[in-house]
């Protein structure tokens, strides 16, 4: 493996980027240049590096730096919240030795936090290819094989829960609308201002639901801001953003923003690239749940990533046995384990293990009180 470190070639030059993204079967959109351009404008920069391995193939990892006085606090694969990144590589097939060597590289570079959020049906690679020194943060996801098609998904996919839900939910007024990045913000678009109404909703939600001070929650939640980021993702990605909006006598009551790259299966080689359900909300009046509204969308964006030829439909991460892996199963998702990889020159992963756990203990005794 060469690494190639010249002038113009860390970061990865976009031709080259995309090229190697085009030649990754397994590429999802979160791993795109254009991904990247919404971290920039978040204040990150563009790190990517580029490889050549032995026998000729590239290789593009996305990285993303946060630099402060001359200092590089950290190069992620991508920061928390911004989906998953890995490696692309020419033809797709990512070995361990490659994701090991890759591993080596960033090891030795200079940051105080290095690390690597995999695609999940990747995640096995890279696992074993990290040694004892990489922290890992485990996950599971939920993933939906399209390989069968719709019908047969819809048919014996679905779980009987999911098609009653459906049919119910068609059986309402509902005003559901798809839209994409060139069109979810435009004069006439939706899909944004019902992402941005409905996150607000669900702030205040999982403020009471955790018994956080909501001028707190809401402080917070500005600092994440996620309708920016749905707003920057539906800006730089174009038509592979899709945003499902459903209203009820004009009032919100859903919306799925699925990002979607790869699809091979108009070549005639059968369904490929990944479906990626990226942020949802909900209403928190309770005419979701009476509309089985969330249902429907759902439904709608898995028959719509089908319809263009996707092979795999990422549902999210979810805890084993809760609600929303139960309700993910409904659609036919499998667990997918995973982890994400750091390399840390403080325990930052213990420091956030134990904030977190202080901060879910104050919530419980907020709500107990």
């Amino acid at each position: 493996m060469t690494l190639l470190d010249r002038a113009g070639s860390t970061p990865v030059t976009r031709d080259v980027w995309r090229e190697v993204l085009a030649a990754d079967p397994d590429a999802v959109a979160t791993q795109s240049p254009e991904w990247m351009d919404c971290l920039a404008a978040r204040g990150y920069t563009d790190a990517s590096r580029l490889y050549v391995l032995a026998d000729g193939r590239r290789l593009v990892l996305p990285l993303a730096a946060r630099r402060l006085a001359g200092v590089t606090l950290s190069e992620e694969s991508w920061p928390y919240g911004w989906g998953y990144g890995g490696a692309v590589v020419e033809g797709g097939d990512l070995t361990a030795a490659d994701a090991r060597l890759v591993l080596d590289d960033l090891r030795a570079r200079p940051a105080v936090l290095r690390a690597v959020v995999p695609m999940p049906l990747r995640g096995q690679v890279w696992d074993e290819a990290a040694g004892p020194d990489v922290a890992r943060v485990r996950y599971t996801s939920q993933v939906v094989d399209l390989a069968v098609g719709w019908d047969q998904l819809w048919e014996k996919g679905f779980k009987r829960q999911a098609r009653n839900s459906v049919r119910k939910a068609e059986k309402f007024d509902l005003d559901v609308r798809r839209e994409d990045g060139t069109t979810a913000s435009g004069p006439d678009g939706r899909g944004l201002a019902v992402f941005r109404d409905l996150y607000a909703q669900s702030v205040d939600r999982w403020a009471a639901d955790r018994g956080q001070p909501l001028p707190l929650a809401r402080r917070l939640a500005a600092r994440r801001d996620r309708p920016g980021q749905v707003a920057a993702a539906a800006a730089a990605l174009g038509e592979r953003c899709v945003v499902w909006s459903v209203l009820r006598d004009g009032e919100p009551v859903a919306v799925n923003v699925v990002l979607q790259a790869g699809a091979s299966g108009a070549t005639g080689d059968g369904p490929g690239g990944h479906a990626v359900g990226w942020m949802c909300a909900m209403d928190t009046t309770g005419i979701a749940r009476e509309t089985l509204a969330t249902y429907l969308l759902h439904s709608l964006a898995i028959r719509d990533a089908c319809e263009h030829g996707i092979r795999w439909f990422h549902m999210g991460e979810s805890d084993a046995g809760s609600g929303p892996e139960h309700f993910k199963r409904y659609f036919g998702a499998e667990p997918v384990s995973y982890a994400a990889l750091r390399f840390e020159r403080l325990a930052l992963s213990r420091a956030e293990h134990t904030a977190r756990a202080a901060f879910a203990a104050v919530s419980k005794l907020r709500r107990s009180s």
